[in-house]
């Protein structure tokens, strides 16, 4: 008792209302699934019952449908005395096989599952037609008739066919009407045996279908099941001559095990090495063969787990409820108290919400308008701090901007000075509208942003410029991507690293100085990359150093435009040898 003294309200309401949920919902789920998993064993018992049924019956339906075919061959007096009578010369066998054999070959291309059809002869006087391979495996055999010394090597023969002397007339009927089905050792055939005989009392052939096992047993046959079940088919010897799955060993062989020799038909529980395993099997009452089908309780019970899914479900949300109702009642308690310790916590995030008025004018009431006046003043101090930074940036971008563009002004009035004393008037007209067009789209109408290929435009406008002063000291080409031209940059970041290479390149070098202007979108980076190469005099490491740490009119600035826009991730970065050239890559975000 003494510990409940220092357990809160609201936890002792939790303890005592889950623990009589939890036990109540949990007696009753238990009883449920125990009863409802005993229906369901049942029920799916005789549903896959009935399904190893079906299949055995569809087989069995195949296969005497098949069978069915030959009757009419070997109950036929012509087709038997064919086989009877003794030949003479290759003329008279030649018309009873037109006549009378050849019309039961015809059956392979009437049926597309059957693979072939062999008489085995015990007439002398007649050929062999056809091939067989010396083995007891036949599967290239095609139209043939054949000695039945060959049929002697099979399994099938010495079973049914030895000591035929001996048995009495009801045997040889019985034989007669016998379903003799077998598969082959590379089981992927299946044959039909049936004897033809002369009347009723002298074996004068036998006759093999060949049917291909696919055609019987369908490739996938359970497939829409838990790839655990196996379906296989054992001879009446318990010899497992057809899987659904080769791979999957059965867990109970008929050869092995007695509990198949009890009835016809019937089922039961076999322990496998990883899980327990419902066993259902139906004997065909004409061949002997065995179906049987593995199930394991795993699928045999997965919608009782589907059902003990659910009561714990139902035993959670009871628990869920009953929490609930708890916290309404302690609620009313604590209710402003939880309110602000809510807000209070939201606060870890800087959200800054203001939290919502509470009535009374006690302490509690007194708490909270204190905290949201407090809020709203944090609130007024970050939001001034914030507009003062961006005051900052912008003053800053509008000082850098200024230190670029009276420098490029100042060394084009220079050219242009001494083209006047020159009296170069076409080349100072020239100038003049390009120098037009450079500040106008350097002005940009106010706008710090532009189109990619305008900013493309206005170096080629300062290339002009340049080229009428240097003339052939320079060779500049561009070579932009297409789909980046319409996307937008910072204005004059590529114009002043130009500018450097021509006047730290081009003008200190003999000979003619290249400098390649190239642009592309590059999707690792999720950026667009400007380049800047020439090769002209380039810039030993202190050089490169100092043009970084100072370099006012080059690097510098535009590095510090482009990061105080979009971030440090983004700038320009120098590349220099000397006596080689220099290589500026500027990368910049993707707007679109």
């Amino acid at each position: 008792m003494k510990m409940l003294n220092n357990i809160k309200l609201r936890n002792k309401l939790l303890i005592c209302y889950g623990s009589l949920m939890i036990f109540a919902v949990s007696l009753a789920g238990l009883l449920t699934y125990q009863k409802i998993q005993s229906y369901i064993y049942n029920q799916s018992s005789k549903s896959y019952s009935q399904t190893l049924n079906q299949v055995a019956m569809n087989i069995d339906y195949k296969m005497n449908t098949h069978q069915e075919l030959l009757n009419p061959y070997i109950t036929n007096h012509k087709f038997i005395a064919a086989l009877n009578t003794t030949y003479y010369s290759p003329a008279d066998y030649t018309y009873q096989y037109l006549d009378n054999l050849r019309s039961i070959f015809e059956l392979e291309r009437r049926y597309p599952s059957i693979k072939n059809i062999i008489i085995y002869k015990k007439n002398d006087t007649m050929p062999d037609i056809g091939t067989y391979p010396d083995k007891p495996s036949i599967s290239d055999a095609e139209n043939t008739i054949i000695d039945i010394a060959y049929a002697e090597q099979r399994a099938w023969y010495q079973k049914h066919f030895t000591n035929l002397d001996e048995t009495d007339l009801a045997g040889l009927i019985a034989l007669s009407n016998a379903s003799i089905w077998t598969v082959n050792d590379n089981r992927s055939l299946i044959s039909i045996i049936k004897p033809i005989m002369y009347n009723n009392d002298k074996l004068v052939g036998i006759v093999e279908m060949q049917l291909r096992l696919k055609d019987i047993f369908q490739d996938g046959m359970f497939s829409e099941h838990s790839p655990e079940e196996l379906f296989y088919m054992a001879n009446d010897d318990g010899e497992i001559r057809f899987q659904s799955n080769p791979e999957l060993p059965p867990i109970a062989a008929p050869s092995e095990n007695p509990m198949f020799d009890n009835e016809s038909a019937g089922s039961w529980l076999a322990e496998g090495d990883r899980t327990k395993k419902l066993v259902l099997y139906q004997t065909n009452r004409h061949s002997g063969w065995k179906y049987v089908l593995e199930v394991p309780m795993d699928s045999l019970m997965l919608s009782a787990q589907s059902i003990r899914n659910f009561t714990v479900a139902i035993l959670i949300g009871s628990i869920l409820i009953s929490i609930l109702l708890t916290l309404a009642i302690s609620r009313v308690l604590s209710r402003r108290i939880s309110l602000l310790a809510k807000h209070m916590e939201r606060q870890e995030d800087l959200t800054l919400e203001i939290g919502p008025s509470v009535d009374g004018r006690d302490e509690i009431g007194m708490l909270m308008r204190n905290y949201n006046r407090m809020i709203k003043r944090i609130r007024e101090l970050i939001e001034e701090l914030r507009t003062s930074q961006q005051l900052q940036k912008e003053t800053e971008i509008k000082s850098l901007q200024a230190q670029i563009n009276p420098h490029f002004l100042y060394n084009t009035l220079a050219t242009i000075n001494w083209m006047a004393a020159d009296n170069e008037t076409k080349k100072i007209i020239d100038m003049v509208n390009n120098l037009a067009t450079f500040y106008r789209l350097s002005l940009n109408s106010g706008k710090e942003y532009l189109r990619i290929s305008e900013e493309i435009r206005h170096v080629q406008t300062y290339v002009e410029i340049q080229k009428i002063r240097l003339e052939d000291m320079i060779n500049i080409t561009f070579d932009i991507e297409d789909k980046i031209l319409t996307f937008h940059t910072l204005k004059l970041i590529l114009q002043p690293f130009v500018e450097n290479a021509i006047l730290h390149g081009a003008e200190h070098k003999d000979g003619t100085t290249n400098i390649a202007i190239k642009g592309h979108l590059s999707h690792e980076e999720s950026c667009v990359i400007f380049e800047i190469i020439d090769d002209g005099i380039g810039m030993d490491l202190p050089s490169h150093n100092q043009y970084v740490s100072n370099g006012g009119y080059g690097i510098h600035n535009v590095n510090e435009k482009i990061q105080l826009q979009h971030g440090h991730q983004y700038g320009v970065r120098l590349f220099s040898k000397l006596g080689i050239g220099t290589r500026v890559v500027i990368r910049i975000p993707v707007l679109e």
